[in-house]
């Protein structure tokens, strides 16, 4: 955060020597002033919020991760897994309903002597 509003002294000196100097008017040089360190404060702000939910998200991982090994200790040892069902699912043979009986379905790169650009039927 130090290099960033070291990184915005500089503009804001620059824009000053040119108010003092007559360069530029002051009410040319303030607005953006005034803008630049609202959002130097906002960013500072957001950093602020961001650090707490991060902080607050380890809390909360670290609290969870300690009441999953406390329930792991508590829990009865497992006992035999129960037996997996069979399926009782009916499979259907579709493979007849694939082809019409007697029909050839029309295939357009057959009896083409040239199927793609470029490419030589040999």
């Amino acid at each position: 955060m130090r290099r960033v509003r070291g990184g915005a002294r500089s503009p804001r000196r620059g824009s000053g020597a040119l108010a003092v100097t007559k360069m530029a008017a002051w009410w040319v040089v303030v607005p953006p002033t005034i803008m630049l360190l609202g959002y130097m404060g906002m960013l500072r702000e957001a950093a602020k919020a961001d650090a707490e939910r991060r902080e607050l998200a380890r809390t909360r991982a670290t609290a969870a991760a300690a009441a999953a090994v406390a329930a792991a200790k508590r829990a009865a040892p497992p006992g035999p897994a129960a037996p997996v069902p069979a399926p009782d699912a009916e499979v259907i043979d579709i493979s007849a309903s694939l082809t019409v009986a007697g029909h050839k379905f029309y295939d357009q790169y057959a009896d083409a002597k040239r199927r793609a650009v470029g490419d030589l039927a040999g």
